[in-house]
């Protein structure tokens, strides 16, 4: 029982990605063989391919302790199971942030990474390359008991100094307190992975089970990174607290925060509601009441009503266990589950399409403007070429010297072209240097030296205020020659749009404002960091180590997406202009062979405009198929009411065949 209707979901999703990618496949071959396969379109299609081939479909669940998280991914991911899997007990449960997911490629096991690797400088994400820093811990899924007991290590915690776990950066998990040798209780492990057989995973579900909101926050790659780019958020809360501060500080962190993509919203999940279930009142009572809560959480949250699930997991979990559909209805995770299954997907195929697809989208639609152009000027010449069979060898030879001239000023075009394009590269180079891995360590080094060297904790601050000016400094040179980059674009543009009449469109730019805007929301929370007081009465050290880990390594991510997105723009900005450049260059000389023709022979005039008028049905069924490829991948996901989505695409050919 449960888990059917996200299933359905996930397996239409894999069609569509099969479908897409098979399109792909088709795509690369054709543009291949019609010799129209432009390094844009082939960044593009690499791009996109990998996206559909790697991509999972990630929910992140939310929320403080004993919210009952990890009972809520039983109940609502593995209620078909016969057992609970992952472990829940009163209290915390969920110790370290964990990823549950299938691979394929390896047996099931348990994966933690030691919570002493804080101590270090590595992130999480090059973590991820180094298996000898991870305890590897195989499983046996057939043997639930045997999974249940090692599945408790994540739970696992340790004693340890206070000033030890102020070095790992962890001191906010525990009351201030001046004893630095007092023993305080720490997360065993910072990050698990879970890998697990199962049909929701392996359909490309990801889960992230999140413990409160200081254990998160204390990891920035998973509060900045992951969780906004998660395709559903479920933020929960206990029916028995309603929202209390600390679930309202981490509503506005974690899922309010600047940078996350809102619009595809978060699902608020009201949990334990079996608490407020009452054998001496009417069910009608019962249910005003969680209305009441849902209404008032709604209000708090500052969202729909309809965004609010009130849902029992665990008595969710017994109902699909015991296969009591009374009690699974009541429990509400039913509701959830169909919301869930008909947001989820669709969410993570728009995105798709807006960052792959849409790049292919943008090929396309310049690889159309050319054989648009190719077409007219074909059908131009033919024109001319009718036209010319009339006229005297005198006209001819006129027409003749004429197109010489045309060509002689289309080279100097392409010589501004190429001085053009050096410029281009010339400054493609400085923005890339600025927004280099190797310039922004450097600035960090000096920083970090001029922090350690400082004497007072006025001279640390100043350090700290320091780096971000560089840091700013650094944005601002990128952005500027961004900015000369564009101007640059558009006059060539311009140039041959105005002198060749050239149909070339607006060309692809590179805005890095949204990183900017990124850098100006961790400017003003080191700001809020820097003017604490705790700052002023932490031990520089630990203040060192926290400032690096909480806002240098968000500096470090801006700037190697900021990095990326101008390494990919700078490969293919200038690609569609070079297409018509040599495309206008072949015209001209073509142009000049067909006067030549026609002073020499009427006959190989005609012969000319037969091969012109295949020519020309060549490109109207280029830009056809173009259209159809176009159309193919803006398709959405099947209408499973419609047409029959067990079967590919591949099969429905064989079935009409």
């Amino acid at each position: 029982m449960g888990t059917g209707e996200l299933k359905d979901q996930l397996q239409d999703f894999s069609r569509w990605k099969i479908r897409q990618l098979h399109t792909m496949e088709q795509l690369e071959g054709w543009l291949k063989q019609q010799g129209l396969f432009t390094s844009q379109a082939q960044q593009a299609i690499q791009h996109a391919s990998l996206t559909l081939r790697q991509d999972y479909v990630t929910v992140a669940i939310v929320g403080e302790f004993s919210r009952g998280k990890t009972e809520l991914i039983n109940s609502l991911f593995f209620g078909d199971h016969a057992f609970r899997l992952l472990p829940t007990d009163a209290g915390r449960t969920t110790m370290c942030p964990t990823e549950i997911f299938q691979d394929n490629q390896e047996e099931p096991y348990l994966r933690l990474l030691p919570i002493e690797t804080r101590m270090e400088e590595t992130s999480l994400y090059d973590l991820q390359s180094q298996p000898e820093k991870w305890e590897h811990i195989p499983l046996n899924i057939d043997d639930s008991e045997d999974m249940y007991n090692k599945l408790l290590k994540i739970k696992e915690n340790k004693m340890v100094p206070r000033d030890t776990a102020a070095q790992m950066g962890l001191d906010d998990l525990n009351e201030a307190d001046d004893d630095l040798e007092r023993l305080v209780s720490i997360p065993a492990w910072r990050l698990a992975h879970l890998n697990y057989r199962h049909p929701l995973l392996a359909q490309g579900l990801r889960i992230l089970d999140t413990p409160g909101l200081n254990a998160v926050s204390a990891e920035p790659e998973l509060t900045y990174e992951i969780l906004p780019n998660a395709q559903a958020r479920l933020f929960v809360l206990g029916a028995d607290t309603g929202v209390t501060k600390s679930d309202m500080d981490m509503w506005q962190q974690l899922i309010q925060q600047p940078g996350t993509r809102k619009k595809l919203g978060a699902i608020v999940v009201l949990n334990k509601t079996d608490t407020l279930w009452d054998e001496l009142r009417s069910d009608d009572e019962v249910n005003l009441t969680i209305e009441r809560q849902r209404l008032e959480v709604a209000q708090t949250l500052e969202v729909k009503h309809k965004q609010i699930f009130a849902v029992s997991a665990h008595k969710g979990l017994l109902g699909r266990i015991k296969k009591d559909k009374s009690l699974e209805e009541r429990s509400g995770i039913p509701k959830l589950e169909k919301h869930l299954a008909e947001t989820l997907v669709h969410n993570r195929q728009a995105l798709i399409v807006e960052q792959s697809t849409e790049l292919v989208h943008n090929a396309l639609d310049n690889i159309k403007a050319l054989v648009s152009s190719r077409l007219k000027r074909m059908k131009k010449q033919s024109q001319e070429l009718k036209d010319l069979s009339s006229k005297s060898e005198a006209a001819i030879d006129k027409l003749l010297k004429q197109a010489q001239a045309d060509k002689a000023r289309y080279q100097a075009s392409i010589n501004a072209y190429k001085q053009s394009r050096a410029d281009f590269t010339t400054h493609g180079k400085i923005l890339l240097d600025a927004l280099s891995p190797q310039t922004l360590h450097h600035i960090i080094d000096k920083s970090k030296n001029h922090m350690s060297g400082a004497w007072t904790t006025i001279g640390l601050k100043e350090a700290m205020r320091q780096l971000f000016d560089d840091i700013n400094s650094q944005m601002e040179i990128a952005a500027n020659q961004s900015q000369e980059m564009r101007r640059l674009i558009r006059t060539i543009y311009r140039r041959f749009q105005t002198r060749h009449g050239m149909n070339l469109g607006d060309p692809r730019m590179l805005s890095l404002i949204s990183h900017q805007v990124e850098l100006n929301i961790i400017y003003q929370e080191a700001e809020i960091f820097r003017k604490s007081p705790r700052t002023a009465l932490t031990e520089k050290h630990f203040a060192i180590k926290r400032y690096f880990h909480t806002v240098v390594r968000r500096v470090e991510l801006t700037f190697r997406n900021a990095h990326n997105d101008a390494k990919d723009w700078l490969e293919t900005a200038l690609d569609p202009l070079t297409a018509q450049v040599h495309e206008h260059r072949a015209v001209l000389s073509q142009q000049l062979s067909d006067l030549k023709l026609t002073g020499r022979s009427r006959t190989t005039v005609r012969q000319r405009l037969r091969a012109l008028k295949q020519d020309t049905a060549q490109q109207k069924t280029q830009l056809g198929t173009l259209q159809k490829v176009i159309t193919t991948l803006e398709s959405p996901l099947p209408d499973r009411n419609q047409m029959d989505v067990r079967k590919t695409p591949e099969e429905k050919i064989k079935k009409t065949a």
